[in-house]
């Protein structure tokens, strides 16, 4: 079995066993009363676009999968546009899961009532947890270099070749030169700028009437950890999935020692990448209450 048949069977299934993860909690998760009916509308309208975009998430492998394996099979995995077809699923699908987050932020539910509010704050505290946004952009820079290095070490764009003592030439592919590498880049490109989108989406949203401000901050930041955790995927299994190709490769062409390093690297990226969408987020209603303040000793007597 090629390399590309075990690339698009395994790392669709990282990205299915985060969704049914996310889903499952989701769902189950009972979570406290919502401050006013405006807040509990809202958060069932954003209950159903994490769901919906973790569906399509997985739902899009689903249909592709049986398209692409037999044409990999067909062609030996060796087509020219293979690699690149199943190189940028991650990220069409991720595509996908932050325009169901667009979506589901255009239609948020609107104010109702002859009065508007509207709460300051910084715009940079609701967008997201800071250690997911560095981890999004930790994933782009190691895609980013990990590609430059494939492309400066291949031969012809598509394969890498070795030379001998012998003067003999081995050459093994496909390899991620720039042949893959452009379009992924593209591809990761604009995973990023679709993820600023739907994060300025998330800040200029409605505000939730009727609801603590407090409240209204922390719903956004939670809707905003939920995009970034789809995005952060879609960009570790695009590197995974490139380190992992670049490794078995070079493993053919008597460079085990770098092949298997680059493999433990691919497989660290991918858990790495399921581990932080399955992450679980602070709900809103919990991060707006304030802690109960201890009873003072003299009032517990007296009570």
């Amino acid at each position: 079995m090629s390399v590309l048949v075990l690339f698009i069977a395994g790392l669709p299934l990282l990205a299915l066993l985060a969704a049914v993860v996310v889903v499952v909690v989701t769902v189950t998760r009972r979570p406290l009363p919502a401050p006013s009916e405006a807040a509990d509308a809202a958060r069932r309208h954003a209950l159903g676009v994490n769901i919906a975009a973790w569906l399509v998430l997985t739902v899009f492998p689903l249909f592709v999968a049986p398209i692409a394996i037999p044409l990999f099979r067909a062609t030996g995995g060796a087509g020219l546009y293979a690699g690149v077809v199943t190189g940028l699923w991650p990220a069409t699908a991720g595509l996908l899961f932050l325009a169901v987050h667009a979506i589901g932020e255009r239609t948020w539910p609107r104010p109702t009532g002859a009065v508007r509010r509207a709460h300051l704050s910084p715009r940079d505290a609701q967008r997201g947890p800071r250690w997911l946004r560095r981890l999004t952009w930790t994933w782009a820079g190691l895609l980013l270099v990990t590609l430059i290095a494939a492309g400066a070490t291949s031969s012809n764009g598509r394969a890498v070749s070795v030379a001998y003592a012998t003067n003999a030439v081995q050459t093994a592919g496909p390899y991620p030169g720039w042949f893959y590498g452009v379009p992924l880049l593209v591809a990761a490109a604009l995973v990023l700028v679709a993820t600023e989108g739907v994060l300025r989406l998330i800040s200029r949203r409605p505000a939730v009437v009727d609801a603590d401000p407090a409240y209204d901050a922390a719903s956004r930041r939670l809707s905003a950890h939920r995009a970034l955790r789809g995005t952060q995927l879609v960009l570790a299994l695009t590197g995974a999935g490139v380190l992992g190709v670049m490794g078995v490769v070079l493993s053919n062409v008597d460079r085990g020692a770098l092949g298997g390093a680059l493999g433990g690297l691919a497989a660290l990226v991918g858990l790495t990448g399921l581990v932080a969408a399955v992450a679980p987020a602070q709900p809103a209603v919990q991060a707006a209450w304030p802690a109960t303040a201890p009873v003072p000793t003299e009032l517990a007597a007296g009570a």
